[in-house]
């Protein structure tokens, strides 16, 4: 039976000879102690009542953000949760936000988490909290929770970690029992991670970036949930490239949970985009995802099959390379155009001054649609040389690009 009284929780790393704490004081030799918060989160705020109330409070637009830092393991595992359980998921990881801390700080990995011989011989580590900490709206949503929760506790799931600069994952059954117990009038939930998830899904392998709790209260749909976590943590390239079957796995836990790419295309992927980009038209997120899917071959392309990747970029209202108000060119963006300039001279042989117009033509949020463009062109010089075919490579990629960002209106 779960008490009333709370235990603490003591992690140890080997890593580092130090500890962390409220004071941000370090000193060798000490431990470091994450301790349960015995005071609920004041949710006192009243919410008019919706025809169809979430489990969570919805925030206005206007409400302060929710900032949390979550780890890239716990952002890239595959995993097929609801959008209440990812919710829950969120409200666990704000409640080791010190422990993840402590990782980013150090760099601590899967390999260098250390546990006590208290932890070591239980085999466990035990989270203790009220199920108001997870913010419901109404209490009429409690057993939802609770079912919710006892759900969670059966959901196998894979978390990443990285070898070299590759990215592998290792299967779980689940990520941490369930207990869930009334104490003098309160429900309390007890949840039980075993030590090697515990060490897998608190790992700095991934890195780490920050969510805003109350964006996600607002996304309407687990797709989509994912897809702006996904969005935090690729976001700082601009764009990135993924396979269909890995971003499946991403949004839904299997690779093969479509068959077709028109079933993934309308039934995740349009859904997810079109919701954050509701968020980013009411000024609640800042950048919005947009895919295009990668063919090699037209007849692929022709058919409707499954891309052979997918890029997804992220566009915002800084990334345009609009200067038209006087704002000055970011060095971010210089710095693409120096580097699409190098390319076109030493690559494909393009005249100087036309490769100098060109890049000066080039955007941020253009950046993950032009290395599709690259890699087709690449493939249709390589066809023809291989059939000997003649192609003045650096007319035809100047004449196409100018295509391409007149396609963009630059």
């Amino acid at each position: 039976m779960l008490t009333c009284s709370l235990r603490k929780v003591e992690l140890y790393f080997n890593s580092v000879p130090y500890f962390y704490n409220n004071n941000k004081n370090h000193l060798p030799g000490r431990r470091f102690k994450l301790k349960q918060n015995k005071r609920s989160m004041a949710t006192n705020n009243q919410k008019q009542e919706l025809e169809e109330p979430e489990p969570f409070l919805m925030p206005s637009p206007k409400q302060e953000k929710d900032i949390v830092t979550i780890l890239g393991v716990q952002g890239l595992s595959h995993n097929d949760f609801s959008a209440l359980e990812l919710k829950i998921m969120l409200q666990v990881i704000k409640k080791y936000q010190k422990l993840i801390d402590y990782c980013i700080r150090y760099q601590v990995s899967r390999e260098t988490f250390f546990f006590t011989a208290e932890q070591r011989a239980a085999g466990h580590i035990d989270l203790c909290m009220k199920l108001s900490e997870f913010n419901l709206a109404d209490a009429r949503h409690a057993s939802q929770l609770r079912n919710a929760l006892l759900q969670m506790a059966k959901q196998p799931l894979n978390l990443a970690y990285k070898l070299g600069n590759q990215t592998f994952y290792t299967p779980f059954d689940h990520l941490f029992e369930c207990k869930i117990s009334q104490c003098q009038g309160r429900w309390w939930v007890k949840l039980r991670f075993d030590l090697n998830a515990f060490r897998f899904f608190f790992s700095f392998d991934k890195g780490a970036c920050h969510i805003d709790l109350n964006v996600v209260q607002q996304c309407r749909g687990a797709s989509s949930i994912k897809l702006y976590i996904l969005m935090n943590c690729w976001g700082a390239k601009g764009y990135t490239m993924v396979k269909p079957e890995n971003l499946m796995a991403l949004l839904h836990g299997r690779k093969d949970c479509y068959k077709t790419w028109s079933a993934f295309k309308n039934k995740a992927l349009d859904f997810a985009c079109k919701d954050l980009k509701r968020l980013y038209d009411m000024g609640i997120i800042n950048q919005y995802p947009v895919y295009q899917p990668f063919y090699k071959s037209e007849e692929a392309e022709a058919h409707h099959s499954m891309p052979d990747h997918i890029t997804i970029f992220f566009k915002d209202r800084q990334n345009t390379g609009d200067t038209t108000d006087g704002s000055k060119v970011s060095e971010e963006l210089q710095g693409v155009r120096a580097r699409l300039k190098w390319r076109l001279l030493t690559q494909y042989h393009v005249d100087e001054k036309i490769a100098a117009k060109a890049s000066q033509r080039l955007a941020l949020d253009m950046l993950g649609e032009l290395e599709d463009w690259f890699q087709k062109k690449d493939y249709f010089i390589r066809k023809c040389q291989q059939e000997h075919r003649k192609i003045n490579v650096g007319a035809y990629i100047a004449k196409a690009l100018d295509g391409f960002f007149k396609d963009h209106h630059a």
